[in-house]
């Protein structure tokens, strides 16, 4: 009796023993299979970290061109909106001057007009005439110039045509109505007659 026990006390301290075994085999497999699980997380994690960085230089690059392209579209903007409300402003006041031409041409018309009732009448004309035209010169309006010059279809309007011997072909020899620009633009063509051969 004494020998079974003692031989199951040697089998109880074997089977200890093999147990402590494989438990510190296990234990050092864990312990080597965490440090390879660190390992491969901390790979994983600067590779995720590369990428990532990688992910936000690219998401700054796009937002920088973005960011331009916006730049780049306020400054067209600005400068359209500039070009529009310089030429808003020229087509009024070229509106206004234009509305205005018909009272010069009567003022003309009266001036010609030779009266015996005396000369006040004629004076205060002239005075009107003299004030409108400053104040239209001064808006921009320019008279074009076309009696001896060259037809231009441009800025001339022609209306008729007249053999003349002592003008070149296509001159202007005649001014029906005169016309007019407003700050270099034609608001309105000379009616002229031509010179034809």
């Amino acid at each position: 009796m004494a020998r079974k026990a003692k031989k199951n006390n040697e089998e109880q301290l074997k089977e200890d023993i093999n147990t402590e075994t494989e438990e510190e085999t296990d234990n050092s497999e864990k312990v080597k299979s965490d440090e390879l699980d660190k390992e491969s997380v901390s790979e994983e994690t600067e590779n995720d970290n590369q990428e990532e960085n990688q992910n936000n230089t690219e998401e700054e690059e796009k937002l920088q061109n973005k960011i331009l392209r916006l730049q780049a579209d306020f400054l067209n903007y600005k400068t359209r909106t500039e070009k529009e409300k310089t030429s808003t402003y020229g087509n009024a006041i070229a509106d206004t001057i234009c509305a205005l031409l018909p009272v010069l041409d009567n003022l003309e018309r009266a001036l010609e007009a030779e009266k015996t009732e005396g000369n006040s009448f004629k004076e205060g004309v002239e005075m009107i005439y003299n004030q409108l035209i400053g104040i239209l010169e001064k808006k921009g309006l320019k008279e074009i110039e076309a009696l001896h010059k060259p037809f231009d279809p441009n800025i001339h309007y022609g209306v008729a045509f007249e053999e003349c011997d002592d003008v070149e072909d296509d001159t202007v020899i005649e001014v029906l109505q005169k016309g007019f620009t407003v700050n270099d633009k034609v608001i309105r063509p000379s009616m002229v007659k031509i010179c034809k051969k």
